[in-house]
């Protein structure tokens, strides 16, 4: 009698393999999938230090704006110089500037705060000298080392 078919050691053996492999996979996965999204989250910061120039180039200081705020077309908005609804629509961070126009000293820092996932909480930051520093884990994308962009 000719019998085709695994054994149920052969499965079993078949079941280990792969729990392996995704036990190492997925880890790996998981972190790429956070790099991508501080990659999106630096691009972002960069529009909007992008805008915050062209906003002091026009109106000799810088503004302090929020999430909620940062597309605002208006002359109170930094939408009016750099298109900025994909950084209001992401889900994954929250942005804000804060600008100190005070005399002579005209600065700004922008922030993205992670706001889920397993990295919720951790911060990337840029400044008007091109600065980058937060907390985000750098093997996560994050530079949590302050390291110039120049």
């Amino acid at each position: 009698m000719n019998k085709k078919g695994f054994t149920l050691i052969e499965l079993i053996i078949v079941v280990i393999v792969i729990g392996i492999l995704a036990a190492v996979a997925l880890p790996q996965y998981l972190k790429m999938v956070e790099r991508a999204k501080c990659a999106k989250a630096k691009q972002a910061l960069g529009l909007i230090a992008q805008a915050e120039k062209a906003y002091r180039a026009e109106y000799d200081v810088y503004l302090s704006v929020i999430n909620a705020n940062l597309n605002n077309t208006n002359a109170t908005g930094l939408g009016a110089f750099v298109e900025l609804d994909e950084v209001v629509a992401d889900t994954d961070w929250d942005y804000a500037v804060v600008a100190a126009n005070v005399a002579n000293a005209q600065t700004f820092t922008i922030t993205a705060t992670r706001s889920n996932g397993s990295k919720s909480g951790n911060t990337i930051t840029l400044n008007q000298i091109g600065v980058w520093g937060g907390t985000m884990p750098k093997s996560y994308g994050g530079v949590n080392t302050t390291v110039s962009q120049n």
